[in-house]
């Protein structure tokens, strides 16, 4: 859900790189050498299609141009890009796009390896394609789509094609109670087109970012209440929401859809939060 630029290695770059060592088990070396143009030619149409939002148009495949099959297109990437060999540079330059190394489907965790976004397994022509190679978490890797992608509201959304950080998609609401939960969804009153709130809203199903989201919401919350209590004993309800605009502002500053900016903004709006809802009475 976050925007990131795109890798500067090209696809033939990284074809040619994770070719280059690999072992010429079943002539392979030479089969992808002819197979090149096609793979090359491919890896334009994903970049073509991935620019107009039409990834979901590309046909799942069982081998790649050539007859080169799924398990060796998977072995050009493990072999020639995952491990320590002459594709490696790549594969960490690509790793090192997340910004403070922050995984781009989730906002929160580190990038611990590149996920495929379409599957390897799917559609193997696309193994070492760059632009096909997202910086991601380990748990939003494996629980990112792993099937077909022959529906546009069944992808999540591009990091290197799509930005939707210009309008503040992403609301938190309280639920009133013992203790505040805060509770993570789409806002459609944001200006945000349909079709990306619904594949955001399948993002953050898929993902479970709601659940990850409200729980480091509730970790917050117990990391400031002694602050919030204080703020209110010296200077009630106002200085309480004073202090929790700023810190939405700074969180602002930084992401404008993080679950950060979006907890602030929620507590400082909540007359009820704001006025003691932020103790934890289920601990009286």
């Amino acid at each position: 859900m976050w925007r990131l630029p795109a890798p500067r290695h090209t696809a033939t770059e990284a074809f040619d790189a994770s070719r280059s060592r690999l072992r010429n088990i079943n002539n392979i070396r030479t089969r992808l050498l002819d197979a090149r143009a096609d793979i090359l030619e491919a890896a334009d149409d994903y970049s073509e299609k991935g620019a107009g939002q039409l990834l979901y148009q590309l046909a799942v495949h069982d081998e790649a141009p050539g007859e080169i099959s799924k398990a060796e297109m998977i072995r050009l990437y493990e072999s020639g890009l995952l491990r320590l060999n002459a594709g490696r540079h790549i594969y960490d330059a690509i790793m090192a796009l997340a910004p403070n190394r922050l995984c781009p489907y989730c906002g929160h965790r580190r990038v611990r390896q590149l996920d495929h976004f379409l599957p390897k397994t799917k559609y193997p022509t696309f193994s070492v394609t760059p632009l096909n190679l997202v910086p991601s978490c380990s748990d939003c890797n494996k629980d990112k789509l792993s099937g077909d992608a022959d529906r546009i509201e069944d992808l999540p959304l591009h990091p290197y094609f799509e930005d939707v950080d210009g309008l503040p998609w992403l609301k938190a609401e309280i639920q009133e109670g013992p203790t505040a939960v805060y509770l993570y969804s789409v806002d459609d009153g944001s200006g945000i087109d349909a079709l990306s709130a619904i594949r955001l809203r399948t993002q953050i199903e898929n993902l479970e970012l709601d659940e990850l989201y409200s729980t480091e919401a509730n970790d917050l919350l117990s990391s400031i209440r002694l602050t919030l209590r204080r703020l209110f004993g010296a200077g009630g309800e106002l200085s309480v929401r004073e202090y929790l605009q700023g810190e939405c502002d700074s969180a602002l500053d930084d992401r404008r859809n993080s679950w950060r900016t979006a907890f602030f903004k929620a507590s400082y709006e909540s007359e009820w939060f704001c006025g003691g809802g932020f103790e934890d009475n289920e601990l009286d």
